[in-house]
């Protein structure tokens, strides 16, 4: 069947206008899977399996609920590779487009969008942003000179997407249309849908139905949709492609038997007459070779550090709002009041304490006032603050890294950004990297300045007859070097400071990026990011302790 003919959308479902300057594009791409054979954990989902996905047509993938068509789909995609936990697969995938060399599943240029039943929205992003991101990292991946400034807004508009509100607060038929923009904006050829009417009343399920098949219809993709709502769908495909689970093969359905599609799919898999569940020992051995797995990897991480901070982005504008984003995030105006009232607390009862409890401070405190000053202001320069900050900016700014990274994973966005040419390992981890690195000191040296403003405060309190002069002059004593503008010990405070924002990130990505299946993961992912992301510090400050303090250099 011609593309053009197969995409003739019926009377319900005809676009009010003509096909725009984007239905001339193409009329899509074909998808060819040869010798497919598909298996997560002990189970064998597909085996050799054979099918034709034409261009330019809206395909239905039908299959039980556990048999493996959201696996197919991010195999399509390029979302699942060899090294995906739990998934292996052998055979070939092929995207052919009239007049272009034939693409492969491997390559990273294939043009798939994917749909994803969440949205998978960027919320930080308005909604005009988040198709324009897309097209950026599209001309930038096509080699395009040039964008149409106005390409965004007028698919938007198109589609019906508001663009003078939060993404956040948007219906969820408008994050549905706006998901679509997202991913027909960089003229990718083949679209996946995952569940497009998943959870939708029947109305809203015809008018994603309706959606759709306009969609394809004005900008001339092949659409592929995974679902269990043949009843709605069906009337909106040219063919129905089944993940027969019994013969493990992929069967195109005839047009004569889509009356009987509750049949066709047959009886729902028992996915526990295999499974097994792991024993106690078999579950602590998991656990430790997990530790190890993590291990290993943050000392990776370090090692590879230099090369994670160099800007390699795509698109540099959006590489630099991120570290913005990111920025704002450790060290926003939120952190400067949560560091500043730790450093005044810390400030006060360092200097009050010193001269409080004092014994026999009738006779010692007008010998000792001097020396207690020079001991409370390298004190708190050189360890106090730098371990307060530190703890607090690892128990605080690590945790809301964490969970966005993990609001990211549970919500699909970071799937999302692949399949738009994004690389999250750079567009986000980098600038997180920047973000702690530049974070950490400011915030460190901006507790020390609210301690050591309220310790001189604490003293006047006490010692009003001697002046600020007099505290000033003893308080930062050890502290001044004859030349030179910083205090003394300054290199080795930022060596920590740095080492500390550097280890924070790592493990605010990691304990981020780890599989999210639910909100509980995301909750753990941040309570294993506060653990191990105060030891490091601890860690590091004792480390860097038995070498800084030798002679008190």
């Amino acid at each position: 069947m011609p593309p053009a003919e197969a995409a003739q959308p019926t009377s319900s479902s005809s676009p009010s206008s003509q096909p725009t300057d984007a239905g001339t594009v193409g009329a899509g791409t074909r998808i060819d899977v040869r010798d497919l054979t598909v298996q997560a954990g002990d189970r064998v989902l597909l085996k050799n399996a054979n099918a034709t996905f034409p261009a330019g047509e809206v395909i239905l993938l039908l299959g039980c609920s556990g048999v493996g068509k959201s696996v197919l789909l991010r195999i399509l995609a390029g979302l699942i590779d060899a090294s995906y936990a739990g998934i292996r697969y052998s055979g070939a995938i092929s995207f052919v487009k009239k007049g272009e060399a034939t693409r492969s599943e491997g390559d990273s240029t294939h043009p798939v969008a994917v749909v994803f039943q969440s949205f998978a929205l960027l919320d930080e992003l308005s909604p005009l942003q988040n198709v324009q991101i897309a097209l950026d990292h599209a001309a930038v991946a096509t080699g395009a000179t040039r964008t149409p400034k106005n390409r965004a807004s007028q698919l938007l508009e198109e589609l019906r997407v508001p663009t003078d509100r939060p993404t956040s607060v948007l219906s969820g038929g408008q994050q549905q249309r706006l998901a679509i923009a997202r991913a027909i904006a960089p003229e990718a050829d083949v679209i996946l849908y995952d569940e497009p009417t998943s959870g939708l009343d029947t109305n809203t399920s015809h008018q994603v139905a309706d959606l759709i098949r306009e969609t394809q219809f004005r900008y001339q993709r092949t659409s592929i949709l995974v679902t269990h709502d043949y009843q709605t769908l069906s009337r909106i495909a040219d063919r129905i492609i089944l993940l027969d689970h019994e013969k493990q093969l992929l069967i195109e359905v005839p047009r004569e038997r889509w009356a009987q599609l509750s049949e066709v799919l047959g009886t729902p898999p028992d996915v526990g007459t295999n499974a097994t569940g792991p024993t106690v020992k078999k579950q602590i051995s998991k656990g430790m070779v997990n530790a190890l797995s993590s291990t290993g990897q943050f000392v990776e991480d370090i090692l590879s550090l230099p090369w994670s901070l160099l800007p390699l982005w795509r698109s540099f504008k959006w590489g630099v709002r991120y570290t913005g984003y990111y920025l704002m995030l450790v060290a926003g105006p939120s952190a400067c009041v949560y560091i500043v009232v730790a450093g005044m607390i810390l400030g006060f009862v360092a200097q009050d304490f010193v001269f409080r409890y004092l014994p026999f401070r009738q006779f010692t405190e007008p010998l000792l006032t001097e020396n207690l000053l020079h001991a409370t202001g390298f004190s708190l320069y050189r360890f106090l603050v730098p371990i307060l900050a530190t703890i607090l900016i690892a128990a605080r700014s690590g945790a809301a890294v964490a969970s966005d990274i993990g609001i990211k994973v549970y919500g699909n966005q970071l799937d999302a950004m692949k399949t738009l040419g994004i690389n999250p390992y750079r567009t986000l981890r980098t600038p997180i990297l920047y973000a702690f690195l530049i974070g950490t000191p400011f915030l460190t040296f901006l507790s020390y300045a609210a301690a050591a403003i309220t310790a001189s405060f604490a003293f006047l309190m006490t010692h009003s007859d001697l002046g600020i002069g007099f505290w000033d002059a003893h308080f930062h004593k050890e502290l001044i070097l004859p030349t030179g503008m910083f205090y003394k010990g300054t290199a080795w405070l930022m060596a920590k400071l740095l080492t500390c924002g550097a280890g924070i990130a790592i493990l605010s990505w990691r304990c981020g990026t780890e599989r999210k299946l639910s909100g509980t993961d995301i909750s753990h992912g941040v309570t294993r990011t506060i653990l191990w992301a105060t030891l490091f510090v601890l860690f590091v400050h004792f480390a860097y302790s038995l070498f800084e303090f030798k002679g008190f250099s």
